[in-house]
């Protein structure tokens, strides 16, 4: 009973200074919180929803841009530009972020259950109709990679309304890119497709890439049940420009320590689904092909088919919903690594494996009045791993593993009468650990690795305000254990000591008139070792603070001014977990746009990195003298880089 009455008490002191506005605007759908559409006001947690008007008013040229310009979201890239290889991470993982940070598209696992993870690169900006970010685990729904927070996209149907426009970018780095969205009706069937092209010589040398992505729907709808069929495939190649160590950095960012390393990867998903209020479920099958030199050559196939089945029902004042997520996947890989080992001096390893994950998972949302809601839920779920490798070096063997996972949560949340809202939420996450995370490439060795797991405890509240002005905050405690990570001094994936993740995050956003409006955003991230050898130690590639700031100014009727700007604290370089070397620098990057509309046509000129700052926010530390004399290595991000856009109606 005390930590209700805590609970409306501090509901009632953030109410207080609330006022209710003039105009009531409809609070947006979105469907990540419960697997089902919903009003983001029932969802009882920190759910931020960008729409397709806020990115394309944006300077983002990229999902990876997008992302990165929330304070929330700390998105790691290796080369720019084109997003590629990116790393996103939402609870203070730093390097594993990408790991513990399920990305969707339209509810469907982007998270493949290899190393790679998410593509940001692989979604064109064009086809998006809105992206929704959870704050906070949601294991329960979905399981695996879910630990600090979910990003599901959400793409455009044709049912949005009949629309055909192309746009074409050019700019630095011969930098070419063209994109469309197409979408139309007939009766109750629709279709859409968003298609882009990208190629870029790149910013440093060895570094150019060709993006070539489609995303296709095709839908009908009979009375409140919608089915379709949706398509999304992209094809990558990449050159690899390397790390670059600190005088080398500090000399020539644009530099490249490879000349012949590079990457392609091919991605194609075909997904049946079915959707309506009571039930809803999908089928895909999904395959990746990756081929890679670097210091060896990897070549990689990876096939999943997954089927996951929901259903909500409402029985008095019970919400409920239930669900299960199969999946079938299979990874077939090889490395050939040269004058590594002594004689034999070439490495060949070959790994075939199976993993098999089946999950149940149950919400009740019990209402409680019209304003307070009780939300239970809990998932059980079981993998099934088995390895069958071949290695010159090591021998063959075969290892299997099955590990059976439960995650938990329970929230209490308080809906005012004037909209604001506040919870309080405890859960348990787990994650399993990834195909290429227990098998080496290069030695061709087995580590078999225990599940993640841990317990969390968020407080959030959203708020409206009469003038419009809009805030939502959450802090978050997340204690782990086995957190999985890489240590280059075994060369090999690991459970670390128990870890502690600490964190704010805190949005704002205000019209201050009609021409100008502001969006203001800051997080703060606490990561650190509770046990073992580097006890009160940072976990490395954190930033301690990061702000966002966006501002659009109507300047005439046609013609509108967008200023972008991130400071990302300092944060020690990868790899250091025992803190014994100088942390990756702070930074402040600011990227400003303008854009004229010319009847059916819209010109944009975008300038990124205004200020012309040398950038990097990935940077690594080797602990070996021998292969490393020099610690720091860097991987720098572009420089000032001009665009210009134009885009019409068809």
């Amino acid at each position: 009973m005390q930590l209700r009455h805590l609970f409306f008490v501090t509901s009632s002191i953030l109410g207080s200074a609330v006022v209710q506005a003039e105009t009531v605007t409809q609070p947006p759908v979105v469907v990540t919180a419960t697997r089902f559409a919903a009003s983001i006001d029932t969802a009882p947690v920190n759910v931020t929803v960008i729409s397709a008007e806020d990115i394309a008013n944006s300077s983002a040229t990229t999902l990876a841009d997008v992302l990165k310009y929330q304070a929330g979201v700390n998105v790691s890239e290796l080369f720019g530009i084109s997003g590629s290889r990116a790393t996103v991470d939402m609870g203070g993982f730093g390097q594993n972020g990408g790991q513990n940070t399920l990305v969707l598209l339209n509810g469907r696992r982007l998270n493949d259950v290899d190393l790679q993870g998410a593509n940001l690169a692989g979604i064109p900006l064009e086809g998006i109709a809105q992206i929704e970010i959870v704050h906070g685990t949601s294991t329960v729904l979905y399981g695996d990679n879910a630990v600090g927070g979910v990003i599901n996209i959400v793409t455009k149907s044709g049912f949005d309304g009949e629309h055909a426009s192309a746009k074409l970018t050019m700019g630095s780095y011969q930098t070419k890119r063209f994109s469309t969205d197409l979408r139309g009706t007939r009766a109750d069937t629709a279709l859409a497709m968003a298609f882009e092209s990208l190629k870029s010589d790149g910013y440093r040398d060895n570094s150019a890439f060709n993006n070539f992505n489609l995303m296709g729907e095709a839908s009908r709808e009979t009375g409140d049940r919608t089915i379709g069929l949706r398509l999304n495939t992209s094809r990558e190649k990449v050159d690899l420009p390397g790390a670059l160590n600190e005088p080398l950095y500090e000399d020539d960012p644009t530099q490249s320590t490879a000349t012949l390393e590079n990457a392609k990867e091919t991605r194609y998903a075909v997904e049946g689904f079915l959707q309506n209020n009571a039930f809803s479920t999908e089928l895909t099958l999904s395959n990746k092909h990756q081929e890679a030199t670097v210091y060896g050559d990897v070549t990689a196939d990876l096939r999943t088919l997954s089927f996951t089945p929901r259903a909500k029902h409402e029985v008095g004042p019970h919400a409920i919903i239930a669900g299960a997520d199969l999946y079938h996947s299979r990874l077939e890989a090889e490395g050939v690594f040269p004058n590594f080992f002594p004689p034999p001096a070439t490495s060949i390893n070959t790994s075939e494996t199976t993993r098999n994950s089946y999950a149940l998972y149950l919400t009740d949302t019990i209402a409680f009045g019209e304003s307070t809601s009780l939300n239970f839920g809990a998932r059980q779920q079981w993998v099934k791993l088995h390895i069958d490798t071949n290695s010159n070096i090591t021998g063959n063997s075969t290892d299997s593993r099955n590990d059976s996972m439960k995650s938990a949560e329970i929230s209490l949340s308080h809906k005012h009468r004037y909209g604001g809202q506040n919870y309080v939420r405890l859960a348990r996450s787990f994650r399993s650990p990834v195909l290429d995370e227990m098998w080496s490439y290069t030695m061709g060795s087995v580590r078999l690795l225990k599940p993640q797991t841990g317990n969390h405890l968020e407080i959030g509240t959203r708020q409206t305000f009469g003038n419009g002005m809009k805030l939502s905050a959450n802090i978050f405690r997340m204690n782990l254990t086995d957190e999985i990570a890489y240590d280059n001094v075994l060369f090999a994936n690991v459970n670390l000591d128990k870890t502690r993740h600490d964190g704010l995050n805190l949005d704002l956003g205000t019209p201050l008139n009609r021409q100008l409006d502001i969006k203001a955003g800051y997080a703060y991230r606490k990561a650190s070792f509770r046990t073992g050898a580097n006890d009160g130690n940072a976990v490395p590639l954190v930033p301690t603070h990061k702000l966002s700031l966006s501002s659009r100014y109507q300047m005439s009727a046609t013609g509108q001014l967008g200023i972008d700007a991130i400071h990302t604290g300092s944060r020690y370089f990868g790899d250091d977990n025992a803190n014994v070397g100088k942390q990756l620098l702070a930074y402040n990057r600011l990227d400003m746009s303008y854009t004229q509309q010319f009847g059916q046509w819209k010109g944009r000129l975008l300038v990124k990195n205004l200020t012309n700052v040398q950038t990097a926010d990935s940077g690594f530390y080797s602990y070996d003298p021998v292969y490393a004399p020099i610690p720091y290595n860097y991987y720098p991000l572009p420089e000032r880089a001009l665009y210009f856009s134009l885009e019409g109606k068809l």
